[in-house]
């Protein structure tokens, strides 16, 4: 019982391992990387309304098994790249938080998930704009149709280094110079902004 158990183990990774992942979506400690639904099974097709978007797998590469599957967020169609290519993971040294970025060509955007005490990897939600940048969100009649709010990896000190720039339009007047780079403590209780520095 036990051999055949540890054959159908192998037999799983080994046909898990020719699906191709994210790229650099490894983990530090090695153990997880991200795959993209229709990757795993070409008889999905996303009809991109409802719940009908393709899938992000957060999975254990050793057995193939989902830890958790996030919607894709990005634009559709944005390019033919395949959609993998337009997703970046970003794990925090301990490999128990990590961030997803969607890169398209005029608009990138990122979720942050951390693992809580059932093992679990939940979704934490960014601060307001007000709360990172220290101004109101700008009037989007005052700015173009692209901009960038992306992670930009975690600083050795484990905090979230998080992007936001917005593209204004020659009629912008007001004082917030549209772009930042905020520092942001992240844990099951929520992400808190603890630096702002220079963009």
């Amino acid at each position: 019982m036990k051999l055949t158990f540890i054959t159908l183990l192998v037999t799983s990774a080994w046909s898990f391992a020719g699906i191709p992942a994210v790229p650099e979506s490894g983990s530090p400690d090695g153990r997880i990387h991200a795959v993209m639904d229709i990757d795993r099974d070409p008889k999905i097709t996303p009809e991109w309304k409802g719940d009908s978007y393709p899938l992000i797998e957060i999975t254990e590469k050793a057995t193939g098994h989902i830890l958790t599957s996030i919607q894709y967020f990005g634009s559709l169609g944005d390019d033919a790249r395949p959609l993998r290519e337009h997703v970046r993971l970003s794990w925090r040294p301990d490999s128990k938080a990590f961030a997803i970025t969607i890169d398209d060509r005029y608009y990138s955007s990122s979720l942050v998930f951390v693992l809580n005490k059932e093992s679990k990897f939940i979704e934490i939600e960014f601060p307001s704009y007000q709360a990172m940048t220290g101004f109101s969100p700008p009037d989007s009649e005052q700015l173009r149709p692209r901009g960038r709010s992306s992670v930009n990896g975690w600083d050795s000190d484990g905090r979230l280094i998080y992007y936001i720039f917005s593209s204004p339009l020659p009629s912008y007047t007001g004082a917030d110079p549209l772009e930042h780079t905020v520092l942001l403590e992240v844990s099951v209780e929520g992400m808190v902004p603890v630096k702002k520095t220079k963009s």
